[in-house]
């Protein structure tokens, strides 16, 4: 049986609540993301997007976990597991899939067109994602959940896509780089790949 004594559910109820907000986000940063980056043609846009999709699967995940706790009153590492290996697959084929197709945006010469919308949408996306990075880290130091710290540090690695989205858009824009959108989804790929393989490596410590 559950030791009940030792369970936080107060702090439990805060990691399911930091969860749902970046459902919420994730969502709704990423559909326009997508969206714009579609309409564009900027990869590094839809790149961000799509990987701000895998970010809200692992939360859905985790609000199943943490509402599982509350109700069994102790942390399922079953359900950390499941939450971990989703975020994991996740990157791995959208990391790959976004390197090779900016490679071949690369080599067919194949230009986006800039996107004011895009930009705002990155800016934005960087300060949430850093509030949520932080908020997450927090709460999951204090509930014992690896799976929510994972998730924190991808959403920290989430504020460093949206810099390289922003910073490829602006390089596009002003410096007439029309490469840079291809080069800079690339980065995104790797930093989602390098992760989805440092974090199986070490079995969910990000």
């Amino acid at each position: 049986m559950p030791n009940r004594d030792l369970f936080d559910t107060d702090t439990a109820r805060a990691a399911r609540r930091v969860s749902e907000v970046s459902i919420v986000w994730t969502v709704i940063a990423s559909t326009v993301a997508i969206a714009l980056g579609v309409v564009s043609g900027s990869a590094v846009l839809t790149a961000f997007g799509a990987i701000g999709c895998v970010d809200a699967v692992g939360s859905v995940a985790l609000v199943h976990h943490f509402r599982h706790a509350l109700r069994a009153a102790e942390l399922s590492d079953r359900f950390e597991k499941r939450a971990h290996y989703i975020v994991v697959a996740g990157l791995a084929i959208i990391g790959i899939a976004t390197i090779i197709a900016s490679a071949l945006r690369l080599v067919t010469d194949a230009s986006a067109s800039t996107s004011g919308a895009g930009a705002v949408v990155a800016a934005v996306s960087l300060v949430a994602l850093v509030a949520l990075s932080a908020r997450k880290q927090r709460v999951a130091r204090r509930v014992g959940s690896r799976a929510l710290l994972a998730d924190g540090h991808l959403s920290a690695v989430g504020a460093l896509q949206a810099a390289v989205a922003l910073a490829g858009l602006v390089a596009a824009d002003w410096l007439g780089w029309k490469w840079a959108d291809a080069v800079a989804a690339i980065a995104v790929g790797v930093v989602a790949l390098t992760l989805a393989l440092v974090s199986w490596t070490r079995r969910g410590v990000i």
